[in-house]
């Protein structure tokens, strides 16, 4: 007997909301973060939470591959499929594309700057630093930052959506409950 799920697994569940809640932290407050003016904590927080979305999106990643995710409702347009999928690998691209381009801005700004430099993964390890490839690292991860932005928003509103004018229960496949 083949069933199709018709939710999420537990463990994808559990990693998508602390991404998502990590992602918005650092998506709208990271740049206040790292221009806070006490000490390192947090440029270190913001690096700490940087590396952790690196680490969970690798896990999670694996998960994905290893875990077939649930059906889309019947009734969604191919065009919304389409976004769907784009959306979930644009996703993907910028919770390992961000805390590499912030590990390369680290690096920009570390021989300058001792707070910075003094930035460690929750106050436990140092935070090691990259060579200095000039703005490269800044300007992406600034780009990715805005980008980021946009896509969170269009997601929350997408799924608002399908939600309360589709009513095709789209949240409840990602809901713990």
């Amino acid at each position: 007997m083949n069933i199709e799920a018709t939710k999420y697994t537990k463990g994808a569940i559990y990693m998508h909301w602390a991404l998502a809640i990590m992602m918005m932290v650092m998506l709208f407050l990271g740049e206040d973060m790292i221009q806070h003016p006490t000490a390192t904590f947090y440029p270190s927080l913001h690096a700490s939470l940087g590396i952790s979305i690196l680490v969970l999106t690798v896990v999670r990643l694996w998960w994905r591959l290893t875990h077939k995710p649930p059906v889309l409702p019947a009734a969604m347009k191919g065009w919304e499929v389409k976004v769907s999928h784009v959306t979930h690998f644009l996703f993907y691209a910028l919770m390992i594309g961000l805390p590499l381009s912030g590990m390369l801005a680290f690096g920009h700004e570390a021989p300058r700057d001792a707070i910075v430099a003094g930035a460690t993964w929750f106050g436990v390890i140092p935070i090691p630093q990259l060579p200095d490839f000039g703005q490269l690292g800044p300007n992406m991860h600034g780009l990715g930052s805005k980008v980021g932005q946009i896509l969170l928003i269009l997601h929350v509103l997408a799924a608002l959506k399908h939600q309360f004018w589709d009513k095709d229960n789209l949240l409840r496949r990602m809901s713990p409950h």
